[in-house]
C-alpha cells in the first residue's frame, strides 16, 4: 500500500517535469509572461500617475513620469526575467 503510494507520486512527479518545458509552446509562453509583466508595470505605473494627480491636483507630468517610471520597471523585470531563463536553459 504505502509502495504503490510511492510509486503514485514519483509518477507524477515525472509528469510534471515533462510537461513544465513542452518545447511547442515553451517560447510562447515566455512571449506571454514578457508581454504581461511589461504592459502591467506600465499599466501600474500609469494608474499610480493618475491617482496622485487626481488626490494631489498635480498636473500631467506626474502621470507621464511614473508611467514612465512603470516602463522602465517593466524593461527590468522582463531583462531579468530573460537572463534568469537564459540561465535555465544553459543547465540542460
Amino acid at each position: 500500500m504505502n509502495q504503490d503510494l510511492s510509486n503514485q507520486i514519483q509518477q507524477i512527479k515525472k509528469n510534471r517535469e515533462g510537461d513544465q518545458k513542452s518545447p511547442n509552446m515553451y517560447g510562447y509562453n515566455i512571449a506571454v509572461v514578457m508581454l504581461t509583466d511589461l504592459l502591467g508595470c506600465i499599466l501600474v505605473g500609469l494608474a499610480i500617475g493618475l491617482f496622485f494627480q487626481k488626490f494631489f491636483h498635480t498636473s500631467a507630468l506626474l502621470t507621464a513620469g511614473m508611467t514612465f517610471l512603470g516602463g522602465i520597471a517593466g524593461l527590468y523585470t522582463v531583462i531579468r526575467f530573460a537572463i534568469q531563463e537564459d540561465k535555465g536553459t544553459k543547465k540542460k
